[in-house]
């Protein structure tokens, strides 16, 4: 297992953040990167145990990890005995790689890291996130089964051990959230709906299994007492809580609480949940977590147990300084589509302006024979910057063996510590080459990233096969110059060491094809948190066009202004100092004959101690029967941003741009609304070959605010049941509004999306409509008002031809769904997606009168009678429900009652006492 221990720069909201966090001995500039082997799976058809996939974890550590590492120790040692007993001896963390920081100071036991990085860590351990303290979470992009982007844990969670009577112990509470991350299940309570009424009309605690058992009281003003219904819901009201009983006689499940006493499984077949209402239910179609679990790659083909030792191995190692060189193509191919003079604008792009400073950098060409250009120069100025420059390539010839440029590349790579450990190679070809496959296992085994370009349409098919074992980026370019891809491939190409404050940040990529006299314009707008080494650069085809710049403040460049490099077809405008925050609008005219010119604009962030926004696409697609999906997390720092338009752009194989716009909207590819991973379904996979993506992203002027944390953190315990006694928590710290707001204003960002490489030509697949997740239900009166967001007829694209609906006074499950009262919607013709849909069900007056309780679900159909899964369940009670006394409210009724009955016994006393009293008389008088 990697776990990767991880400090960036902190933001203003993080240093406010990390103020709170107790304890000492923190090192606000020091990264720890933990890069676990972490599990290990012993293969059915051998004997001995041999190592499972590798998975990075990130966190920011509060202390050297050899004076404070005994907390990180000790949970990942308890998490990985307690995984083991959860997958049934089948799993647990064997090697454990803390990545330390060059900036910490070197000592003998550190060794060199491999390619674990900070940028794909997947846990990380930083200041906490305003929105949600020192809860831990795991930030989840697809639906069920996906696997998560990264955990989040705090210097606070790991060294705070008061924090352990509300998360329960930090081992556990660890194999809860890895879960989320490798195994894409969801959590089995619900913040937002913690009852719910089962089918006997009793009032239940969200959970799995039911056989949790604890207490409902309402314990907000102190004291303890009785819940009291809502009339709204029919439900507790919200100062109720669920205080389950600290020892429990149920082992399940570790996904609902893995705090309590004698919970050590998953829920699976036997003892999950079907009626609870919360996220596994709905994401993963009422399986239990274990039966995702198993089904997962991890667990898919073997059942073998081990029986050996599941005390983790933990190694530090120490990052270092960037070493990278760049391996280029110069066989006879490069000479089309003018390949060699796109090369060198791209890659003069890259050293001028991307690569970091205090890298080391080489330069390899290749052709059937390999040269080194340069051995590796330290970069530490822009004269070695321009030196670089002047080495790359300008003519071309020959045949191609990339074998041998690779292999020329290790030996540059080796000259800073005499190993490849670490380093980085980025490889372009253009060319097919039968004998790249005999330098696959000296690649994987050289520790080296190896990111490769593919340019054109017969780069070699193998290619994409070098990244994979060695961990690199896969990015392509067509001969499409107008799309600007191989200009988006190199500035892609940034540092993985975390400190964004360096890394070059793409705001501009655009391209247009001219006619003479023509203008190409737009507008750029650079925000607060950027505006150091603000680059803008034109580049053509034949003549060079006349250009423009207006700042923010009125502020003209022109053409004068620019650096023009003739021989590349270049011109470049640094802005001095920090360029101004605000919109800046250029315009390219041209000035000869129709030819392509394109814009791209780069700067890096203003303040080392403000994150800037970032853009982090990805694109998930699992085999040709399953959907490729497309996500894009738009944040400042853990700040999500939201509001943002965001564009993805799919450059085809045969050159052809397709765009389309994702959301945050929780429909479709969308699990979650607002959390700022804008989604998108990608369908339109037209044969083999590459396809590469990139994202635009315009930010509106305005706050950016963060919002529910439901179905993604770690469960707050409000207390526990002992003995018959309510003990409660401490309340959950308030989080304060103006942690939660980033003013960011008008923005701008570019980000290449990678490439996916599809060797040949894969069946049409024709897919349902996407699952209704956001089914509502109200009385209105004596009707039932539904209301849903519409899907596609091909998921989330397009209009569905017609829908299903049913109801049933009982549950509805996916097995049981055709079996329940169809709802007559004959009249109502879907909407395209993302559209509102409403009806009204008029039920027979008795079924209201007799206060019974619906429940409602919806398939869609597409035109070939393909159903989408079954929707969320929507529930609505007529239930008036009678009043819960409290102890207050019961003493107050018994004095009541008493006093009553001692008036009436007085007053028939009295009354007793005047007859007795009037009877005497009489007789008296009558002697």
């Amino acid at each position: 297992m990697i776990l990767t221990s991880f400090f960036p720069r902190a933001s203003a909201l993080a240093r406010r953040a990390r103020s709170r966090v107790p304890g000492d001995g923190c090192l606000p500039a020091a990264a720890c990167c933990l890069a676990p082997r972490l599990m290990e799976r012993e293969p059915a058809t051998r004997g001995g145990a041999e190592p499972g996939r590798g998975w990075s974890v990130c966190f920011k550590a509060a202390t050297d990890p050899r004076r404070g590492g005994m907390e990180y120790e000790d949970m990942v040692t308890s998490a990985s005995s307690f995984l083991y007993n959860a997958t049934k001896r089948r799993a647990y963390f064997r090697d454990v790689k803390i990545l330390v920081p060059i900036t910490w100071p070197a000592k003998p036991d550190y060794q060199r890291p491999t390619t674990q990085s900070y940028e794909k860590a997947n846990v990380i351990i930083a200041e906490e996130n305003p929105q949600y303290g020192d809860t831990p979470y795991t930030l989840q992009y697809g639906g069920c089964g996906a696997k998560g982007r990264y955990i989040h844990l705090t210097p606070g969670f790991i060294l705070n051990d008061s924090l352990l009577p509300i998360y329960g112990k930090k081992g556990p509470l660890f194999v809860h959230e890895w879960a989320h991350l490798r195994w894409g299940v969801f959590n089995e309570y619900n913040e937002e709906m913690p009852f719910y009424r089962a089918i006997n009309g009793i009032i239940e605690a969200t959970r799995c299994t039911k056989e949790i058992t604890g207490s409902m009281k309402d314990c907000s003003s102190g004291s303890c007492s009785n819940c009291k219904i809502d009339e709204r819901t029919g439900l507790y009201d919200k100062r109720c809580n669920f205080y389950p009983h600290k020892v429990q006689a149920a082992s399940s499940s570790i996904m609902y609480n893995q705090g309590l006493e004698n919970v050590v499984e998953f829920c699976d077949e036997t003892t999950h949940n079907t009626d609870a209402p919360n996220m596994q239910n709905q994401m993963c179609n009422y399986r239990s977590t274990w039966e995702v679990i198993k089904e997962s790659e991890d667990f898919k083909n073997t059942s073998s147990t081990h029986n050996g030792s599941v005390q983790p191995t933990i190694t530090i190692v120490q990052a270092k300084g960037r070493v990278l060189c760049l391996v280029l193509d110069i066989s006879g191919s490069m000479n089309r589509e003018n390949r060699i003079n796109r090369l060198r604008q791209a890659a003069e792009i890259f050293l001028l302006q991307v690569v970091e400073t205090g890298s080391q950098v080489g330069i390899v060409t290749f052709n059937s024979g390999a040269m080194i250009k340069t051995q590796l120069r330290t970069v530490n100025n822009d004269d070695v910057r321009k030196d670089l420059v002047k080495l790359l390539p300008t003519s071309a010839g020959g045949g191609t063996n990339i074998c041998r440029g690779v292999r020329d590349g290790f030996q540059v790579l080796r000259a800073d510590d005499g190993g490849t450990n670490g380093d980085e190679i980025i490889l372009l070809t253009d060319g097919e080459d039968g004998g790249i496959s005999s330098c696959f296992k000296e690649a994987e085994d050289s520790g080296t990233k190896i990111h490769t370009i593919a340019l054109g349409p017969n780069a070699a098919k193998e290619l994409e096969e070098l990244s994979r074992r060695t961990d690199g980026l896969q990015l392509a370019a067509t001969d499409k110059v107008d799309s600007n891809g191989l200009i988006d491939a190199f500035t892609g190409l940034v540092s993985e060491n975390g400190d964004l404050s360096q890394q070059a940040i793409q705001l501009e990529s655009l391209g247009r094809s001219i006619d003479k006299g023509g203008w190409f314009s737009g507008i750029v707008s650079i925000d607060k948190t950027i505006g150091n080494n603000t680059y803008f650069v034109v580049t053509w085809e034949d003549i060079p066009p006349d250009v423009i710049l207006r700042s923010p403040s009125g502020k003209i460049y022109t053409q004068a202004d620019f650096q023009t490099e003739n021989a590349t077809h270049t011109a470049r405008l640094q802005i001095p100092g920090t360029a101004e925050a605000g919109n800046w609008v250029y315009s390219v005219m041209n000035s000869g004959g129709k030819q392509k010119v394109t814009m791209t604009v780069t700067s890096r962030a203003v303040d080392e101690n403000v994150a800037p926004v970032t853009v982090n696409p990805r694109v998930s697609w699992k085999d040709p029967k399953t959907p490729m999906a497309i996500y894009v997390e738009v944040s400042q720092g853990f700040l999500p941003v939201l509001n943002a338009k965001v564009i993805i752009i799919a450059e085809l194989p045969s050159g052809v741009p397709d765009e389309h716009e994702l959301f945050d909207n929780g429909l479709g590819a969308d699990t979650r609304r607002n959390d700022g991973v804008y989604s998108r379904y990608f369908l339109n996979i037209t044969g083999h070959g590459r396809y590469s993506f990139k994202v635009r992203v315009e930010g509106i002027e305005g706050p950016s605010k963060l919002t529910s944390t439901i179905g993604r953190n770690g469960i707050y315990t409000p207390g526990f049941t002992i003995d018959g006694v309510v003990h409660p928590n401490p309340p959950r710290p308030p989080v304060s509004e103006e942690d939660l707001v980033a003013q960011i204003g008008n923005f701008s960002r570019v980000k290449s999306g990678g490439s996916i490489s599809i060797p040949v030509d894969i069946p049409v697949v024709n897919f349902p409509p996407s699952k209704i997740t956001d089914l509502e239900a109200r009385i209105v009166e004596d009707k039932i008002e539904l209301e849903w967001t519409a899907p596609g007829a091909d998921l989330d694209q397009g209009t569905a031809s017609y829908y299903e609906m049913r109801m049933s006074n009982k549950l509805l499950l996916p097995q049981s769904f055709s079996g329940a009262e169809r709802v007559n919607l004959t009249n109502l013709n879907p909407q395209p997606f993302g559209s509102k849909e409403m009806f009204i069900v008029v039920p027979d007056r008795t079924k209201l009168e007799n206060r019974m309780t619906f429940y409602f679900a919806i398939l869609a159909y597409d035109e070939k009678n393909q159903p989408s899964e079954m929707s969320n369940v929507a529930m609505i009670s007529s239930v008036e429900p009678l009043p819960v006394i409290d102890n207050h409210t019961t003493r107050a009724i018994l004095i009541t009652v008493i006093v009553l009955l001692l008036v009436c016994l007085v007053v028939g006393l009295l009354i007793f006492w005047y007859k007795f009293k009037g009877k005497k008389e009489d007789e008296e008088r009558l002697q």
